[in-house]
């Protein structure tokens, strides 16, 4: 297919001053402190090539941010993909600063642990130690508790972008009830993080963020990790982009005199490169200023979370993988800026990723990432060459929804591409190619959908058994839909969009051949529903995923080529004249 090479490539890299000989690497080795300051990729590790080669497939997809990685102790891939600012066209390094999220939560959790191995705290302190205000119920909820995420605080009392500082913070918190007894379950909770950074605020008599840097950041040779110490040139700070529009930085959105307000401070938002985290890394093994009894503890997951799937530790979510082996991680996101800390201690391999786009996440790449270094069947994103002289602004024209009988598709320009997200059962033939006998299936499961659709929306409580198989109960997997329709509220509609062919690899290809998409929309808030079928078009499950969506590439002048983000990357070539698309000898145009 033009455009589009499949051939694996070796790479060839312009290493300039990011060459390391074996001197470097011994210097690495023995100084945590230095590092290579320009992009490097091993050319003799296969997981860096892997990781690369799906890195800069993904880049033309929409990916913009920066990775680190280590295999067997030595970094072998330190590279940036993408812009960190579109309007300058300034390119991603891994120098490039940006927020953390909630990857902050380790920073707090190796604080306090630094603090009480120092014999400062203890983590079975409870917080009336600290605190006069709280009543009754929450004064003997315990450090431990915080930062297992297992006290009942709220998850949050306002708006991270709120300029809110410690007392009227304090007192909004205070007013509030517990969520669970103390001890008693998992609810992860930023207000906990933030009672832990007071908490370290009024034991050494310094600002969070000064203690962190003086005792912990520095002394792994982190100097552009922080708040508002580093010395950065703020046009070092990435620019985040929101639904492809430009959303700005975290840096100084609602923050206060001494760094951010608290309903983000010791929870989310320190900013920081790859080069740092790869440092940073030292320390999660041990190799830092917190030794090893400690780093053991910090790294351990006590309580359990995601329906016990992984345990939470001191700022860390873990778990064993049938593949893998244990996976010590975090995540942060603000919907925009998201990072990703990955270590697998047993395969010996570490990586640090981070991105500004909403429209592909940073977060959301880890799956595939590992994929790529362990799966041999993993399939890679297809090598598109763009138009590199494409425009933001032809993007923005071409913007809007264009129809194809009763179908749409449903453009959004992010940078010089198109994001299309499809509506109805004409175009999901056209853009995933159905043949003539599974168009007429396909409009048949649709109706078949329609009618339990109705029947759930009447709330009846066994309004999936017409698609169940004889002898299967229905009022199971009825009553779980149904619990959750009943629990958001305020049900408007259910949208059967239409229905696609589970392709080999593709996200819900293990559970059966079709998948027909449903759109719930309710008063306040929005579920994508996505129905399994059996060989025998009977129901087989319902399973949360995306939109069914394409990232439509430049490829020249009005040519573009569709990817679908998913396992099997299905690719589609199209044309956009005037104000319609020239999809498969058909036209889809605006109103």
């Amino acid at each position: 297919m033009k455009n589009i090479k499949y051939i694996a490539i070796l790479l060839t890299v312009l290493l300039t001053t990011a060459c390391i000989n074996k001197s470097d690497n011994q210097t690495q080795n023995n100084d945590q402190n230095s590092f290579v300051s320009t992009e490097w990729i091993a050319i003799n590790s296969q997981p860096a090539l892997n990781i690369d080669r799906y890195l800069t497939a993904m880049e033309v997809l929409g990916f913009s941010g920066a990775i680190v990685v280590s295999d067997s102790d030595e970094v072998v891939l330190s590279k940036g993909y993408g812009y960190a600012n579109r309007e300058k066209r300034q390119p991603y390094t891994p120098q490039t600063v940006q927020s953390s999220g909630s990857i902050t939560k380790q920073f707090t959790g190796a604080a306090i642990l630094l603090l009480e191995s120092r014999g400062v705290l203890s983590v079975n302190d409870t917080i009336s130690k600290y605190f006069d205000q709280f009543s009754e119920e929450m004064q003997n909820i315990t450090i431990h508790q915080l930062l297992t995420h297992s006290s009942g605080m709220p998850g949050g009392i306002g708006a991270d972008e709120e300029a809110i500082g410690e007392p009227a913070y304090l007192d909004r918190l205070v007013a509030e009830s517990l969520q669970s007894n103390p001890g008693s379950e998992y609810a992860y909770s930023n207000t906990g993080y933030s009672l832990l950074a007071m908490i370290i605020e009024q034991v050494t008599g310094q600002s969070y963020e000064k203690f962190l840097r003086e005792e912990l950041l520095l002394p792994a040779g982190m100097k552009y990790t922080g708040y508002i110490l580093p010395d950065w040139d703020l046009d070092e700070l990435a620019i985040g982009y929101r639904n492809g529009e430009h959303w700005g930085i975290v840096y100084e959105r609602g923050w206060i005199d001494d760094g951010p307000n608290w309903h983000l401070r010791g929870n989310g938002g320190i900013h920081t490169t790859v080069r740092d985290m790869a440092k940073w890394f030292k320390t999660v093994q041990g190799l830092g200023v917190l030794g090893e009894d400690v780093v053991e503890r910090w790294t351990t997951g006590y309580v359990t979370e995601n329906g016990g799937v992984s345990n939470y530790g001191y700022g860390w979510s873990v778990y064993d993988h049938d593949r893998w082996g244990k996976v010590i991680t975090h995540s942060g996101s603000n919907r925009i800026f998201e990072a990703d800390f990955v270590w697998l201690p047993e395969k010996d391999l570490f990586f640090y990723i981070h991105g500004n786009s909403s429209m592909v996440s940073a977060a959301n790449q880890s799956g595939n990432i590992l994929a790529a270094v362990f799966d041999s069947t993993f399939v890679m994103p297809p090598l598109v060459e763009p138009d590199t002289s494409a425009k933001h602004d032809i993007a923005q024209q071409r913007e809007g929804v264009y129809y194809l009988n009763e179908s749409s598709l449903e453009l959004t320009a992010d940078d010089a591409r198109l994001m299309a997200k499809l509506w109805g059962q004409t175009v999901f033939d056209k853009m995933f190619k159905h043949d003539d006998e599974q168009i007429k299936w396909f409009t048949e499961l649709n109706r078949r959908t329609t009618d339990v659709m109705n029947k759930l929306k009447a709330g009846q409580d066994d309004a999936l058994a017409d698609l169940m198989r004889q002898g299967e109960d229905p009022i199971e997997p009825t009553s779980a839909i149904l619990k959750r329709i009943s629990q958001i509220g305020n049900l408007d509609s259910l949208h059967v969009i239409g229905t696609f062919v589970n392709n080999p690899d593709s996200r819900f290809s293990e559970y059966g051949p079709w998948t027909t998409f449903i759109y719930a929309e309710f008063a306040n808030w929005n579920q994508y529903w996505n129905f399994v079928w059996n060989d025998d078009g009977t129901f087989q499950g319902e399973y949360s995923g995306p939109w069914p969506s394409f990232t439509l590439i430049p490829t020249d002048n009005d040519s573009y080529t569709g990817v679908r983000q998913d396992g099997n990357w299905e690719t589609v070539e199209l044309e956009i004249r005037g104000d319609c698309i020239i999809l498969m000898e058909s036209k889809a145009c605006k109103e």
